[in-house]
């Protein structure tokens, strides 16, 4: 009888709040399954994550996913394809889903992505038995979902990134929003949007990733996560998030190597509620490849800057001490530089007696005086 009174309350669920739409760890995760435009930006990767909820309540609801993404035709554009499946006692809801994007780059860091979709979504029960149906056979909700077969849908998403922030929009399931009537929907659609700063650290080293997401199911139905990331050498990230109605998020990750990350999520009800239904865990496992990710196009043109500045010092065009390769170079630079002052700001002062300016020339003594005759004065003769 317990069974049957969590599947009539599951089922509400469904009908009222809309609880077939997966929630996962977006940073984690970098799903596309919310916003198709993400589907083989900056890198490919290949992305498996299993989430078990409510700890302290039996057969709680599991979450299974997996996707595939990665750019082709040298990043102009990305393919990808996902699973998703959540199993709540005797429901088992199965999403099959892929998206296909074009970016369009502007510079090394600015780009402007969009991308869409196609969900197929199937919904099964499992392991009732007659003395379950004789409770629910004329249920409503039961009916609604009993009949239902496979549903195609699809999804629209925008992003854009700059050198230090993304957001990205995204309205899922437009079939079931446009075409099906409300009465006789059997999955929700919603709209999605995030901000992801990229605040550069230790020379572009790190990154401090400030994150604000958003999920619109109904009118007067929505979800936000606010948090902060933090990575460190491209190896260890870690930070928090808190979700609208009581729910605090810990994420941290860690990647053996430029290709392989493993992560860990965890997630608690802050209200007194918290404590009977326990915490839901999160696990993840990533392989990377096709990667362009921010820091390492940071750490390069950082570098790339720097050589440049530290070479426009070093060949300065005008040379203030002596040097040369060789002794005759030396010399002759010596003797370019010896009658200078070594304070430059007296070589042009004016002279207190004279009131003309010093010559920069360096006085030459053995010039010899030119030779010139005198003249005599003849006095002239007057005339008789």
């Amino acid at each position: 009888m317990r069974r049957i009174l969590l599947a009539v309350c599951i089922f509400s669920s469904f009908a009222v709040t809309g609880q077939d739409i997966p929630l996962f760890s977006q940073k984690l995760t970098n799903s596309f399954m919310y916003n198709p435009a993400l589907a083989g930006h900056t890198f490919g990767s290949i992305t498996t994550s299993y989430r078990e909820n409510y700890s302290g309540v039996a057969n709680a609801p599991k979450n299974y996913f997996i996707s595939v993404h990665t750019p082709i035709a040298g990043h102009r554009f990305g393919v990808g394809a996902n699973v998703f499946q959540e199993e709540v006692s005797i429901l088992k809801n199965t999403y099959i889903g892929g998206a296909f994007a074009y970016h369009l780059y502007f510079n090394k860091f600015s780009s402007l992505s969009s991308g869409v979709g196609i969900e197929y979504n199937m919904l099964d029960f499992n392991g009732l038995t007659s003395a379950d149906l004789s409770y629910i056979s004329n249920d409503p909700t039961y009916l609604r979902y009993e009949n239902t077969g496979g549903k195609p849908d699809f999804s629209f998403g925008l992003m854009f990134q700059n050198r230090f922030v993304k957001v990205g929009l995204a309205a899922n399931r437009l079939a079931t929003a446009w075409l099906e009537p409300t009465n006789t929907k059997v999955l929700s659609n919603y709209y999605t949007g995030f901000v992801q700063g990229q605040i550069p650290i230790r020379e572009g080293q790190d990154v401090l990733e400030p994150f604000f997401s958003f999920r619109k199911f109904s009118e007067d139905n929505y979800n936000y996560d606010v948090g902060l990331y933090y990575t460190y050498d491209n190896k260890i990230t870690i930070g928090s998030a808190i979700r609208a109605g009581n729910l605090l998020n810990f994420t941290l990750g860690y990647r053996f190597n430029k290709y392989l990350m493993v992560g860990y999520s965890r997630e608690m009800i802050t209200s007194p509620v918290g404590g009977f239904v326990g915490s839901s865990s999160e696990f993840t496992l990533r392989y990377d490849f096709n990667d362009q990710n921010y820091q390492k196009k940071f750490r390069q043109d950082y570098k790339q800057s720097l050589s440049y500045r530290r070479k426009s010092i070093s060949s300065s065009p005008v040379r203030k001490t002596a040097g040369g390769r060789t002794p005759k170079q030396l010399a002759r630079a010596q003797k370019r530089v010896a009658a200078f002052s070594p304070n430059s700001r007296y070589q042009n002062t004016k002279k207190l007696s004279m009131g003309r300016k010093s010559s920069t020339k360096r006085p030459t003594y053995n010039k010899k005086r030119s030779s010139s005759k005198k003249k005599v004065y003849k006095p002239k003769k007057r005339r008789r």
